[in-house]
C-alpha cells in the first residue's frame, strides 16, 4: 500500500516538473528573436555600415544634407544593458560636421524587435553619456549680418558640441538600407539655454567597410 502511494506521488511530481519545463521552453521559443542574427547576415566582419542623410530641425533652424556614417555590429561583450547590438553614428566625412550627431549605443538602453532597434538616453541616468550633436550656435555669429553669417559660418566658427542629457534613436534595418529618427536634448553654453535636435535619417548600405568602426565602449555600469 505504502509503495503504491509513493509510486503515485513520484509520478505526480514528474508530471509537474515536466509541464513546468515545457512551459518555460515554450515561452523561451516564443520570445526568441529570429531576426537577431539575420540583421547582420552576410555582413563583412560581423558589421554593416550605412552612409546616412539627415534632415531635421535644431533650435529654430531647419536643415538637410547633413551626413553621418552609421555602423551596426554584434553586441559589445559585457554591456551593462545586455544590448543585442552595438550601433555607432558619427559625422562624415568630418566628426564635427554641422547638424550631425554622435551616438554610441553601448551607453544607452536598447530594445530590438524584428528589424526595429530603439536606443534611449534616459533622464534618470546619473552619469553623463559621451553622446552629442553638433549645432552652430547663433551667438557665435551675432557680430555678422545674416548674409555674412551664412557665408562665414563654416570658416570662422565651428559647431558647438551639445552633450545629450536625453534622447532617442529609432532605426528600421532593411536588406540594403536603413531609416529612422533621432532626437537629442542638451544645454548650449553659448545660447545659455537647452536646445533640442531632431532629424529623420535614411541611408544605403556600403558593400565594403570604408572606415574602421568606432572602438567599443568601456561599460559605464547601470546608470
Amino acid at each position: 500500500m505504502m509503495k503504491s502511494l509513493l509510486r503515485h506521488v513520484a509520478m505526480v511530481i514528474v508530471l509537474i516538473l515536466s509541464s513546468s519545463f515545457f512551459a518555460v521552453y515554450s515561452a523561451a521559443e516564443e520570445n526568441a528573436n529570429p531576426y537577431l542574427l539575420s540583421l547582420l547576415e552576410g555582413s563583412e566582419g560581423n558589421s554593416k555600415q550605412y552612409l546616412v542623410q539627415l534632415s531635421g530641425t535644431v533650435m529654430n533652424e531647419t536643415f538637410s544634407g547633413a551626413q553621418v556614417l552609421l555602423t551596426l555590429m554584434g553586441a559589445s561583450p559585457g554591456s551593462p544593458y545586455d544590448n543585442s547590438y552595438l550601433v555607432t553614428v558619427q559625422g562624415f566625412p568630418s566628426l564635427n560636421s554641422r547638424n550631425t550627431f554622435f551616438w554610441n549605443s553601448g551607453y544607452s538602453e536598447m530594445t530590438s524587435i524584428a528589424n526595429a532597434i530603439t536606443c534611449d538616453i534616459k533622464r534618470t541616468f546619473i552619469k553623463p553619456v559621451p553622446m552629442y550633436f553638433q549645432f552652430l550656435s547663433p551667438s557665435k555669429l551675432k557680430d555678422f549680418d545674416r548674409r555674412e553669417a551664412e557665408k562665414l559660418a563654416g570658416k570662422v566658427a565651428l559647431p558647438t558640441e551639445i552633450k545629450a542629457q536625453a534622447g532617442q534613436l529609432k532605426l528600421k534595418v532593411h536588406a540594403d538600407s536603413i531609416s529612422g529618427t533621432v532626437w537629442m536634448k542638451g544645454y548650449d553654453p553659448w545660447e545659455k539655454a537647452y536646445v533640442q535636435y531632431g532629424a529623420r535619417l535614411y541611408g544605403k548600405k556600403f558593400s565594403k567597410l570604408i572606415l574602421a568602426p568606432l572602438e567599443k565602449p568601456i561599460p559605464l555600469g547601470k546608470q
